[in-house]
């Protein structure tokens, strides 16, 4: 599928005196940590942020930066949320068939974490990221501040972003909510309302959202943490593909002249053959194109995070 990132960057940041998502963090503007994260995912064909109206041309200058030459688009947000990833849909490309939404406001968000979810996205499927609640939960009777009961933790996740699903889905859950007076406050209800199967796809504590004045501590030690463990480091993915048996040095000669390494082929399969590679996010963007335009319709293709290796030299 092709895919989309949208980033939900609108809010004015009343709490803390201006716009939050370009608050400084370790360096660069707390948005642009998420926007480059998912905008060099191979995977994310296009870019589009959403944002105030006094900051789109700010904000269009990071983007250029995140995006590295990848369409992109930074449009008007509403007066809600939810108005404003509408907003956002209507800006994508005939092209998108999948759509990840994220919020501007989560900085430390993974790209493995992501694939994951994206693994799961298909018609009438969607996906979200998050994690298991810690704390017990009580609900309250806000007038008096009683207890009213005390909910089973064990069935409790913090929902995070992004949230995903294909763009037909996202779209009819959000056309659906335009007529009536519900008011989420994320993508996943909306899909949840119209039949859509939202599954939960374990994310990491760190992709926190960067609420109150202390969470500008603690997101800027968690990423000056992750600069300094990862220098030189970039994304190693695992790349597997089916083919017809007569393509399969065709295939195997497009994935070395990227640079990438064949790990094995298996060609005793019934249709065709299976061949497993790994190569750097830097080389994997054009690959699904070309890859189709060698090995024909009946081919399939998939990547995922493998880990990190050192940087080559260029």
């Amino acid at each position: 599928m092709r895919w989309a990132a949208l980033v939900v960057a609108a809010g004015r940041g009343t709490r803390f005196g201006g716009p939050k998502q370009l608050i400084e963090l370790a360096g660069a503007p707390m948005l642009l940590w998420s926007m480059r994260t998912l905008a060099q995912m191979p995977e994310v064909a296009e870019l589009v942020v959403v944002t105030e109206t006094e900051w789109i041309e700010t904000i269009e200058s990071l983007a250029r930066t995140a995006a590295a030459g990848k369409p992109h688009a930074v449009v008007d947000g509403g007066e809600t949320r939810q108005a404003s990833v509408r907003k956002g849909l209507h800006a994508l490309s005939p092209e998108c068939e999948a759509v990840l939404v994220h919020d501007g406001a989560r900085p430390l968000v993974r790209a493995a974490d992501v694939r994951d979810a994206m693994a799961v996205v298909r018609e009438g499927r969607a996906a979200l990221l998050g994690v298991p609640v810690v704390d017990t939960i009580k609900v309250v009777d806000r007038s008096k501040r009683t207890v009213i009961r005390t909910l089973d933790r064990e069935n409790l996740w913090a929902a995070q972003t992004p949230q995903l699903a294909t763009v037909r889905d996202l779209r009819r859950a959000h056309l659906e909510a335009a007529r009536s007076p519900l008011h989420a406050t994320d993508d996943a209800t909306l899909l949840e309302r119209i039949g859509v199967d939202v599954e939960i796809v374990p994310g990491s504590p760190d992709n926190f959202k960067v609420t109150v004045f202390e969470d500008v501590g603690r997101a800027e030690y968690a990423l000056r943490d992750r600069l300094q463990h990862a220098p030189g480091e970039e994304e190693v993915l695992i790349v597997e593909m089916f083919v017809d048996a007569a393509l399969v040095d065709a295939a195997c000669g497009e994935i070395a002249a990227r640079g990438g390494t064949i790990d094995g082929i298996e060609r005793d399969l019934p249709g065709g053959a299976a061949i497993r590679a790994y190569m750097t996010s830097r080389q994997y963007p054009g690959f699904v194109d070309r890859f189709e335009s060698v090995a024909g319709g009946t081919s399939a293709v998939t990547a995922r995070f493998s880990h990190y290796a050192a940087r080559a030299a260029n």
